[in-house]
């Protein structure tokens, strides 16, 4: 049963007994009131009866007592001797009302003053007897009565009206609540009928979809004996299930699992589906499963579902085939890029001698032959050399490339004695442009000291390089920790401490369009002869940003000066295992925040 039922029910339960105890309140309660008339009834008739026994009283005279043919006259005594009686009977009748107490009090005492002289005499000879203002008492004792008649008349009045307005109070609210529980009833029925039937359609569909899957997906039930799992008994199994490792659902339905045998190798499935079940941890792992001419690997899911659990079998057969193709091909790539290394590094290092010699001997014409050389002769020499300057610059910075590996040693490096070795190599250009370095405090991280000088080197080179011309080149180098929310935003482990380093410069800057290009190899923005460089200095910087499993990007406007950003992590070991995966990481976040 749903909350949502058991609460509906539960109202209407509440609604029922409130009903049942307003028509308990209205029997009680008319109860009451019959014996309220009743009471009431007693004490009128009471009254009535003092009344009439006062008037016999007013009529009986011992005169006429004696007379045999006057008979009556000893009713109307005996009559008139029952009053006090029946006062002392009224006075406990009306002890519960004040009013009626104290008129019944003022009663008696007006009758014990009278009762003597007309049980004496009566009305006529109190008349001749010259005691006629006793009449006015008598009258008074009437009245009083009449009085005492007409209150218990008026009790009765307000009590059937106070009667009446409880019972229709409670026969609305009954009616009401009777109606609303009622209502709340049916709807629940009609709603828990709707459930059904979708839960029912939920069922086919939830099956039909299972059905069409190509991963097996079975439901176990544990089996349990004195809280122990002995077994676990097959509740539901798609289709695809047969497929892959040969149960027959249909047949296989209800029976517990130690009764087929599954050939799946070097796992124990039991084992696995109890500890999932006791622990509520879910569990995925790959198995190998062999069953005559059929063999193929499996991804097993397992996922606690109540006292039981639902696995999940997934063919990844072709996956691993491709996966040891991936492993063969990343072993022949390593091998390539090493051999290519290695001849990029042994084609270079050869390259240098002759180079040397044509800027030996373009040296010894222009200072032996310069005079005998036309002014195009010596527009040519000169062109021979400076090509053959740039070829030197680019031969070394194409050994520095290759050289650069990520197996050199990591070790604590002050980031601050970086910068201060590359801010003096750069002391004449600096007294040469009226530029400046400037820095707040870096951090130490763990890196390879000569890769984090070449990163440093290069990116000032580059922004003293690319300087507007008659503005001195400002460069500002700031770094700061990364919280949790930044480094979230990046894609890198949040257990781990980073550090953005920022250099920022008020050069030519450069097009936003451009900021991935400007890392490639051999790239270039500006002409050749304006800006003189290999294009490697920043794909270096690059390598180095990688070696060291972090991020770099630039930002820039046209004229308005370049920033880079440089994100490392302050130590190395926690990414020892996951390099390639980190960087993809960082990759992929930088491409979706461009």
């Amino acid at each position: 049963m749903s909350k949502r039922t058991f609460y509906a029910f539960g109202i209407s339960f509440i609604l029922l007994i409130v009903v049942i105890i307003l028509n308990r309140m209205s029997f009680d309660n008319m109860k009451e009131y019959n014996n309220a008339v009743n009471h009431t009834r007693n004490v009128i008739t009471l009254f009535e009866r003092l009344s009439n026994h006062f008037k016999s009283a007013e009529i009986y005279s011992p005169t006429y007592d004696s007379i045999p043919e006057n008979n009556f006259y000893k009713l109307y005594k005996n009559e008139g001797l029952q009053i006090n009686g029946e006062l002392a009977e009224l006075k406990i009748l009306v002890k519960d009302n004040k009013e009626q107490t104290r008129l019944v009090d003022s009663l008696s005492t007006m009758i014990s003053g009278q009762i003597y002289t007309i049980l004496q005499k009566n009305i006529a000879e109190i008349i001749q007897s010259g005691e006629a203002w006793r009449l006015d008492y008598l009258f008074d004792i009437h009245e009083i009565i009449n009085r005492g008649v007409a209150h218990e008349n008026e009790l009765l009045v307000s009590r059937n009206a106070k009667l009446k307005d409880s019972m229709r109070a409670n026969n609305i609210v009954s009616v009401v609540f009777a109606l609303l529980a009622v209502t709340i009833i049916i709807s629940t029925f009609i709603s828990t009928l709707f459930l059904s039937q979708k839960r029912l359609w939920l069922e086919g569909f939830l099956e039909s979809v299972l059905n069409t899957s190509q991963n097996g997906i079975v439901n176990y039930k544990a089996l349990r004996k004195d809280g122990v799992i002995t077994d676990f008994s097959l509740a539901f199994a798609n289709k695809a299930i047969e497929t892959l490792i040969g149960i027959n659902a249909s047949k296989v339905m209800g029976n517990n699992i130690k009764a087929f045998r599954t050939s799946v190798k070097d796992i124990n499935l039991f084992e696995q589906y109890v500890e999932v079940v006791e622990s509520g941890q879910s569990s995925v792992f790959e198995a190998y499963f062999e069953d005559g001419q059929t063999q193929r690997w499996l991804l097993v899911s397992l996922v606690k579902m109540g006292d039981g659990l639902t696995a999940s079998f997934q063919d990844i057969t072709q996956l691993k085939k491709y996966e040891e193709e991936l492993k063969d091909n990343i072993t022949q790539l390593e091998r390539s890029n090493k051999e290519l290394e290695q001849y990029a590094y042994v084609a270079s290092h050869d390259l240098q001698e002759p180079l040397r010699k044509i800027r030996a001997f373009g040296s010894y014409l222009q200072e032996t032959q310069s005079e005998h050389l036309d002014e195009k002769g010596k527009i040519q020499l000169d062109k021979i050399m400076r090509s053959a300057e740039r070829m030197s610059v680019l031969i070394r910075d194409i050994l520095s490339f290759s050289s650069m590996r990520k197996e050199d040693l990591y070790e604590q490096t002050d980031l601050n004695k970086i910068l201060e070795g590359v801010r003096s190599d750069f002391d004449l250009t600096i007294s040469q442009t009226g530029g400046s370095i400037e820095s707040n405090t870096l951090p130490i991280i763990e890196a390879i000291p000569l890769q984090m000088t070449q990163l440093f080197y290069n990116l000032v080179n580059n922004s003293f390089k690319f300087a507007r011309e008659g503005v001195s080149p400002q460069i500002m180098i700031t770094s700061k920790e990364l919280n949790d929310i930044e480094k979230g935003a990046r894609g890198l482990p949040g257990e781990s401490t980073y550090y953005e380093i920022k250099f920022q410069d008020n050069g030519i800057g450069f097009s936003s369009e451009y900021s991935d290009q400007i890392f490639g190899l051999f790239k270039r923005l500006n002409d050749r002869q304006a800006y003189p460089g290999s294009g490697i200095g920043l794909a270096l910087c690059k390598k180095v940003i990688e070696n060291h499993n972090g991020l770099i990007y630039a930002k820039a406007e046209e004229n308005k000066g370049a920033c880079f950003y440089i994100i490392v992590p302050q130590n190395q070991k926690l990414h020892k295992r996951e390099d390639n995966e980190v960087q993809d990481n960082l990759q992929e976040t930088e491409m979706l925040r461009k």
